[in-house]
């Protein structure tokens, strides 16, 4: 017998890029029948899926462009949000300028926030809806010239936990899924300065390995789906052992 959809019928939008772990959230949502999906991103994004996705193609860091992404959505109202945007990078701490500080946080932490803060407004998010954030191991894990990263991370799990307590009264769930070393992102220009100034040792922590980012898109769904209607607030650690 085939499993029920755990997203049939439900509007949900994602924040994101063409990365791998942000293409494989979107097809597994389409899989799993939802409503509608909306696609935000600054790139231009191949995924048709046979028409199934609705492709917007706006900054979503620049405030003035998230207004008129609420004048598209219209009188839509969401059932799941995902934000999978956010910025990474690696410097010491004498590099750490007050610019860079400021464009890590409005990447990971402030456009987050604005995001919620227009849609709760505009009250284009439906009771019992969910919202996940990606967050990062680093969060909760201290890393060679990786303060400014990691910080911007944990100040969006915070957000995760004081948003979960603010709309809980509308039933609201809001989690982040902190995730660890994941198979695609190894040859990206981040990865690779972070892997040059950690421990020799340091992926081999992960002791099960690199995860799928289809691993990290099945907890995603997860999480938007009625499967787990009590269960806000949380970060959610997704790292292959990475911390034991």
């Amino acid at each position: 017998m085939k499993n029920k959809s755990m997203l049939l019928g439900k509007n949900i939008l994602v924040f994101g890029s063409n990365s791998e772990i942000n293409l494989s959230i979107a097809e597994r949502i389409v899989s799993d029948q939802a409503g509608k999906l909306f696609y935000v991103s600054s790139e231009k994004v191949d995924l048709d899926q046979n028409g199934a996705v609705e492709f917007i193609q706006l900054n979503f860091y620049d405030n003035t462009e998230l207004d008129r992404l609420v004048e598209l959505l219209g009188n839509e109202k969401i059932d799941g949000i995902v934000y999978a945007g956010g910025m990474g990078g690696v410097r010491p701490l004498k590099l750490n300028s007050p610019d860079f500080v400021s464009q890590m946080f409005h990447h990971n932490v402030f456009t987050f926030f604005e995001i919620i803060r227009l849609m709760t407004k505009k009250r284009l998010i439906n009771e019992g809806a969910s919202i996940v954030a990606l967050s990062s191991v680093s969060s909760i894990k201290g890393l060679k010239s990786k303060s400014v990263y990691s910080s911007s991370k944990a100040a969006l799990d915070a957000a995760v936990r004081g948003m979960a307590a603010e709309l809980a009264d509308k039933k609201i769930r809001v989690n982040s899924i902190q995730k660890g070393w994941v198979i695609t992102d190894m040859n990206l220009d981040f990865i690779q300065s972070n892997m040059a100034v950690a421990e020799n040792n340091d992926f081999e922590k992960q002791v099960l390995g690199a995860i799928d980012p289809k691993e990290i898109a099945n907890l995603v769904v997860f999480l938007l789906s009625d499967q787990v209607k009590t269960l806000t607030g949380t970060n959610l650690l997704l790292d292959g052992g990475y911390t034991l």
